[in-house]
């Protein structure tokens, strides 16, 4: 793995430890219905992935 990819991984590591905190906030304030938290999940997933596509395609400045 080069230094861009190690570089890369931990961007990653760190927008997903934000995410990851994003969710704890919503759990803790908030009382979900079951289909909300499985949506809040499935959004933040997406967004995840989404992250995961852009870093992987652009280059680092």
């Amino acid at each position: 793995m080069g230094v861009q990819e190690k570089i890369k991984e931990e961007i990653l590591q760190e927008i997903n430890t934000e995410i990851d905190k994003l969710y704890d906030s919503l759990h803790q304030r908030f009382i979900l219905s079951d289909a909300n938290h499985d949506l809040i999940i499935k959004e933040l997933n997406r967004i995840k992935d989404q992250f995961y596509v852009i870093t992987m395609q652009s280059k680092l400045s």
